[in-house]
């Protein structure tokens, strides 16, 4: 046999063994009952040396019951506030600009804002000068007023923003909740469907999900040294030449992180992480909290590593002041732009304050020069850029390098939808709530893993008493083809749900066909009076390309699905993709190992 034999045998034993010990927190995890699934119950279970319990099978609503929620976004009333707000605003700049003003306020239908003044002609002029992309004035007010109405072009975005403001502050909330998988994406007529699964309890669903963001300003105390005796205390975070190692240890762990000083020097602070939020929190109770001064607080952040489907997440500290220096109550607006000063452009977020707002933000600005400001929403630090100047009612925050420039840009645009989520909360209603009762989750789970094996062995026996021996291999490989699958889903922490299922099934007759074409084509050489070596390294050579553009075919359309679709197709398409590559390997790779095995001598026999 040749060396390159070994190395192949090597790989698809090593697969094998991976996929088994990648699949035991799954294993441990559904041989409980449904209710100690989720709790140190299960995580007690695991063994050592087993992977993290955190890498299993998820189940999805369909299967395992939990509670939908279907929420309206009252984007009127969103609007008929941001009116409100703007009447006052304006009320506050004609005065500045010596114009006198005896009332700004909101029409009774709350759709115009109507300004009465002694000189309404300059008013109007006044105001549309400064405001006149955004608004207009409508004919018809009365004498010695004036009216002024958003256009219906941002009366549109406006509307179309609050319910992504809203989406975003629900999944906020949700992360923070900890609940497993949720699903929660945009339908028609501004409503967002929730799907929480595995959670019982909609009353408490809708207490958080009703509530209304919370937006902060603080700034950043990286001068102090009070969080540099953790090091001694926790571990440190593991980590390899390429980046942080997760999980994390469930303790916690710390990380150093270089800041710039506002006296110009720089000095690296310590900082708490872990890979769950709940066992930072745990840590910041017992080693960091105890540290800190009454003026201090600690804040979490997010920070997300790695790339496409292998991103992963953890959670980190910042060392903060206690105090609320500004709330997002002072926002009027907020939105994604690029600074064309540097280079080719840089993505921005552009935000506006209200007039006493940017005077309490420059100076704050001017007090803190250089110093980190961060935004903090739901108790969760968005980001915490520098103050690179003075900021007042306009103002931008830069954002930070190592990224592409439509990374860039769509972080700007999350940070702007935070912003305004804080200014302007659209006021919600729950049009649908739906409890899934947990007796439709095993009977769906009995029913899919019956249609699955049924499947399976039917195809494995076809391929058996079809190819005799060639279908033995072929099942052998179909066997591994289904242990890979599951074991990458595991790895990812997929949901599985009842399409997810039929993917699968789908996947592994993929797998067979490719075995199929491989014999068939085995036949053909041996027909044509080809030695058994010969016929195999013939078949497997002429069909590789039409396997893999078979293949390649069937992934586009996988892509498209998951780039696209949402909920159910989305959970197709991703376990359709796993399987795809899983399929590549063990019918192209596992089989020919196998093959070579059996015909190693010149003499040997193959039953096809």
């Amino acid at each position: 046999m040749e060396r390159t034999w070994y190395w192949r045998l090597a790989l698809v034993v090593g697969v094998a063994l991976w996929s088994i010990w990648q699949l035991v927190p799954t294993w441990y995890y559904f041989r409980l009952p449904p209710e100690a699934r989720n709790g140190p119950k299960y995580e007690e279970s695991v063994p050592r040396w087993a992977p993290d319990s955190r890498k299993h099978l998820n189940l999805g609503l369909d299967l395992q019951g939990g509670i939908l929620l279907a929420m309206g976004v009252d984007v009127d009333r969103a609007v008929k506030a941001k009116v409100a707000r703007r009447a006052d605003e304006i009320a506050d700049f004609l005065k500045d600009k010596g114009v006198a003003v005896a009332s700004s306020a909101p029409s009774a239908d709350g759709s115009k804002i109507e300004v009465r003044s002694a000189d309404a002609p300059r008013a109007e002029q006044v105001v549309l000068d400064a405001y006149g992309s955004e608004m207009a004035a409508p004919s018809g007010a009365p004498e010695g007023a004036v009216w002024f109405a958003f256009k219906p072009s941002v009366i549109k975005d406006f509307q179309g923003k609050a319910v992504e403001q809203a989406e975003k502050t629900i999944r906020n909330r949700v992360d923070k909740w900890g609940v497993s998988e949720p699903d929660i994406k945009r339908k028609a007529n501004n409503q967002i469907q929730i799907q929480l699964p595995g959670f019982k309890d909609p009353e408490k669903a809708k207490e958080l999900l009703g509530r209304t963001a919370q937006l902060e300003f603080k700034i950043a105390d990286d001068e102090s040294v009070v969080l540099d005796p953790i090091r001694s205390e926790l571990p440190a975070c593991p980590s390899t030449p390429d980046g942080w190692q997760l999980p994390f240890p469930a303790t916690g762990c710390w990380m150093l992180e270089t800041v710039e000083l506002p006296s110009g020097g720089q000095r690296q602070v310590t900082y708490a992480a872990a890979s769950k939020r709940q066992e930072l929190e745990a840590a910041i109770a017992t080693a960091l909290r105890p540290k800190i001064a009454r003026d201090q607080d600690i804040g979490i952040g997010e920070v997300m590593v790695g790339q496409g489907p292998l991103k992963e997440r953890f959670y980190r500290t910042f060392l903060i002041r206690a105090k609320t220096e500004l709330t997002g109550d002072y926002i009027s607006d907020a939105r994604p732009g690029v600074d064309s000063s540097k280079g080719a452009g840089e993505p921005v977020v552009i935000f506006t304050m209200s007039p006493e707002g940017g005077r309490l933000m420059e100076k704050l600005t001017t007090e803190n020069l250089h110093r980190r400001m961060a935004t903090v929403l739901d108790g969760k630090v968005e980001t915490a850029p520098y103050i690179q100047g003075k900021i007042s009612t306009n103002g931008q925050i830069t954002l930070g390098s190592g990224r592409n420039y439509q990374e860039k840009y769509q972080e700007a645009n999350d940070i702007a939808l935070v912003l305004k989520a804080g200014a302007l909360p659209a006021p919600v209603t729950i049009f649908e709530e739906r409890t899934v009762g947990a007796t439709l989750g095993p009977e769906l789970i009995r029913r899919g893993a019956i249609a699955a094996l049924v499947g399976l062995a039917a195809v494995m026996v076809f391929m058996l008493l079809y190819y005799r021996m060639s279908g033995l291999i072929a099942d052998v490989a179909l066997v591994e083809n289904g242990l890979l699958v599951l074991a990458i889903m595991s790895l990812l922490g997929s949901t599985l749900t009842l399409p997810g299922i039929a993917g699968f099934v789908l996947t592994l007759g993929m797998a067979v066909d490719a075995n199929v074409l491989i014999n068939e084509r085995i036949r053909e050489e041996l027909r044509a009076g080809k030695t058994v070596r010969q016929a195999v390294e013939q078949g497997y050579d002429k069909v590789f390309w039409t396997i893999v553009d078979s293949h390649v075919t069937a992934l586009v359309a996988a892509v498209v699905l998951m780039q696209y679709g949402s909920g159910p197709v989305r959970g197709f398409a991703v376990t359709l993709i796993i399987g795809l590559l899983a399929s590549m390997f063990t019918s192209i790779v596992v089989t020919r190992v196998i093959i070579n095995w059996f015909t190693r001598k010149d003499t040997a026999r193959l039953s096809v």
